[in-house]
């Protein structure tokens, strides 16, 4: 009989061991390049290499890459159907095939054949192939792929007799015990201050060894200065809890008049002794004196924002000023109390104002704490966490500091509830985490459900600190407890190594793993870069961040790839790092130094060549426009000169040509461009007062076409022969004008003298050119 129950013991215990062990089959729907596969092994950087019919295939945890000969690659290897490996005193992979050896280079990542004898591959015909890593999986070869065994482990741990009912309420009273109340069984468990269970509180009020339901759903559990118990239930009811003598409890049920709502979230005390209820759909309402046989309840139904609305308060804090705190399913509610006469509290509805980015950033609010100084924190459902201090918060206008996934180290903005651990850590429960968030610091550590179970789902009771340093957490399944040795303490950090440089084009490149600098060519930019920490248990929780040059962490996510675009050429740092299965940071940090090599043109002496051109570029259009200038004013200047010569004309053929006018045409022109101008010149003295003179009779009077006649004019004038005879006849006639000064005049006279035939146009010509009619001129005693 004895030996039956050993035998009994002996398989249940194979079968609990069994039922904790994980087996997964990889095979080529897996990604194995065969689903023959012939070996298996560990290399030296931590990679699980798999030996198959079709070459070398390396596994990180995620991916598995082949590794092959190509066509050209200078080695003699006829076959890849690997039969057996090994690895070599240098830690190199040895292949052996049914026409020989070769061996994978793990420096270079290169296969090279074998001509050496010693290497060889030590033959294990029908052994059977296993392999157990460094994280104590087992993989052993099967007639189809490969499999991997695994005892997954989860630091915190379920409390004894939980599993299965969600953790609703916590409380620790004067007698260092703490107190556990379960939804579904209706239960209310007691253990004291070493975590041991000393029984199940039962409707009579006494414990019970054996478990008993309380046959209420505990909601919210607290104890008052007097040190009763006070329990808010949901389905309805509030219970007072008061110690008999011999340690058991006269349980009453309070049903005061002003109690309009009696599903109660939350119940804390004030410095005065009363009690906050926080109920879901009648507001905050206050016992006003909760020692008294019959405690008074006031609500404030007929004050703002409760007036006319079934407000559900889900959370209640007392703030160090005295005021109260509600979180609540429409935004914020907060109370300036009345210590004098409670029931003239007043109150205030704060909401998200999508016109204001320092107003609350998600009207469901689910939980309220403070850090007992200034500092408030608010749990929303979606939208993060919002700090603001008291006085800011009880300001015109409140000031919020939002915390998100898109601005901080959160790895979720889905937020249940709250804890203060203590030198700035803020615990922060979500649905399927918990976060411990230091807002200064921006720095969060994530405990994942590979921390918890695979199913963790958590409840909105606040984690609590137990007296041996512990935290309960409450969740659906069950209440945990994580030690601070679990929550501080890392354990097995995963190596992180580059795994591929993939360039577009290219095929990609496994030895970055060997690399602490790689080259990207000028053609090469648009790149991506892969990366994994080696964890073969469980990886599915491991988050990844990253940065370039020291710059800020980018927000943490599964993704181990990073892609680049367009790079610019330079010298850049791109750095990595991982949490472990657990979703807590490690110090496995891994940096990769990128070169991007440039184009000539973005070289630095191109860019100084191309300075240059510019400048001269500038220069020279600088001296350009100086050049034009002063060749203009040198034609006007010439135009002038030669416009007086035209003014002072010759009374006789014997008068001597050498005036000073003429000397300077002279000696700033050719002798041919100086007869072109003396031909011109006459042409315009004998035809001044000709109105039939016109630009082909001076053509050919300068024996010359018309319009090279024009482009002479205009290369040593700047003016056409049309406008030259123009303004030779207008200043010959303000010649006449002003040598008639203060004389009777008559202007039709000297517009025929000058070769106009219309007095009237000679009238609207001169004064378009001198600002003024020729009458201005006669009448004045001289022009100037």
């Amino acid at each position: 009989m004895r030996n039956r129950i050993i035998i009994l013991l002996c398989s249940l215990c194979c079968l609990l061991n069994i039922q904790a062990q994980d087996t997964t089959l990889y095979d080529n729907r897996s990604g194995v390049s065969h689903w023959i596969v012939s070996d298996v092994l560990q290399d030296r950087q931590g990679f699980i290499w798999l030996s198959t019919w079709n070459g070398l295939n390396r596994y990180d945890g995620y991916v598995f890459r082949q590794v092959k000969s190509q066509p050209g690659d200078g080695t003699k290897i006829t076959s890849e159907v690997i039969r057996q490996m090994t690895l070599d005193p240098h830690g190199n992979i040895i292949c052996s095939t049914d026409n020989g050896l070769f061996m994978l280079d793990v420096r270079s990542y290169t296969l090279r054949d074998i001509n050496d004898p010693k290497n060889k591959v030590k033959p294990h015909p029908g052994r059977e192939r296993l392999l157990r890593d460094t994280h104590g999986n087992l993989w052993r070869v099967e007639r189809y792929g490969v499999t991997k065994t695994t005892s997954p482990h989860h630091p915190a741990h379920v409390v004894e007799g939980t599993h299965g009912v969600q953790a609703r309420a916590f409380l620790k009273d004067r007698h260092r015990r703490w107190w556990l109340a379960t939804k579904e069984d209706e239960s209310i468990r007691i253990y004291d201050d070493k975590n041991t269970l000393l029984g199940f509180l039962g409707a009579d009020g006494r414990l019970h060894t054996n478990a008993t339901p309380f046959n209420y759903r505990a909601y919210s559990i607290t104890e008052s200065r007097s040190g009763d118990i006070w329990i808010g239930c949901k389905p309805g009811a509030l219970l007072r809890l008061r110690e008999r003598n011999d340690g058991s409890y006269d349980i009453s049920r309070i049903t005061a008049p002003g109690l309009t709502c009696d599903t109660i979230y939350d119940i804390t005390e004030d410095a005065k002794g009363r009690l906050w209820l926080a109920t879901f759909g009648g507001g905050v309402q206050c016992v006003t004196n909760p020692a008294a046989d019959h405690p008074d309840i006031v609500n404030f139904l007929n004050t703002a924002p409760f007036r006319g609305s079934q407000t559900r308060v889900r959370r209640i804090i007392v703030t160090k000023d005295g005021n109260i705190v509600c979180a609540t399913t429409n935004g914020i509610i907060i109370g300036y109390i009345n210590n004098v006469d409670i029931r003239k509290s007043s109150f205030q509805r704060l909401t998200r104002d999508g016109g204001r980015i320092e107003s609350l950033s998600n009207n469901a609010v689910m939980d309220v704490v403070s850090d007992g100084r200034e500092t408030i924190y608010v749990a929303t459902e979606n939208g993060g966490i919002d700090i603001i201090s008291e006085k800011s918060l009880f300001s015109k206008t409140p000031v919020f500091r939002h915390y998100n996934t898109s601005n901080s180290s959160l790895t979720t903005d889905a937020c249940m509830s709250l804890a203060m651990k203590g030198d700035g850590h803020l615990l922060i429960v979500s649905p399927d985490r918990v976060m411990d968030f230091i807002p200064e610091k921006d720095s969060t550590v994530t405990f994942s459900r590979n921390f918890w179970n695979p199913t963790s789902h958590f409840s909105e009771e606040r984690p609590m600190r137990l007296f041996d340093g512990s935290w309960l957490f409450g969740q659906e399944q069950g209440a945990y407890i994580a030690t601070p040795h679990n929550m501080e303490s890392r354990g097995y950090v995963p190596p992180l190594m580059f795994t591929e440089l993939h360039v577009n084009g290219k095929a990609p490149f496994l030895g970055i793993c060997q690399r602490d600098t790689v080259i990207i060519g000028t053609g090469d930019r648009n790149f991506s870069v892969s990366f994994a920490a080696l964890d073969y248990l469980d990886n599915s929780q491991i988050l990844y961040r990253s940065r370039l040059n020291g710059e800020q962490w980018s927000q943490a996510s599964p993704n181990h790839t990073i892609t680049f675009y367009d790079i610019q050429p330079g010298e850049y740092i791109l750095e990595v790092q991982s949490t472990d299965r657990y979703g807590r940071w490690t110090a496995n940090t891994k940096s990769l130094t990128i070169i991007v090599e440039a184009h000539w043109y973005e070289t630095l002496w191109a860019r100084i060549a191309a300075w240059l051109l510019s400048l001269a570029l500038i220069l020279g259009v600088v001296y350009t426009i100086i050049y034009i200038r002063n060749l203009h004013r040198q034609r006007r200047e010439l135009l002038e000169k030669y416009l007086s010569l035209l003014s002072n004309p010759r009374e006789t053929e014997e008068q001597p040509e050498d005036t000073e006018a003429e000397k300077i045409l002279s000696q700033e022109l050719s002798d041919a461009d100086s007869k072109f101008l003396d031909h011109v010149r006459r042409y315009i003295e004998e035809n001044i007062s000709n109105s039939d003179a016109n630009i082909e009779d001076m053509a050919s009077y300068t024996a010359t076409s018309r319009s090279n006649l024009n482009r002479k004019l205009r290369s040593l004038l700047d003016i056409t022969a049309t406008q030259l005879l123009i303004d030779a006849r207008l200043q010959k006639a303000r010649q006449m004008l002003e040598a008639s000064a203060g004389e009777k005049v008559d202007i039709a006279d000297i517009a025929y003298r000058c070769g106009y035939s219309d007095p009237h146009y000679f009238s609207r010509s001169f004064k378009k050119k001198y600002g003024v009619p020729p009458s201005a001129i006669s009448s004045q005693s001289s022009y100037h």
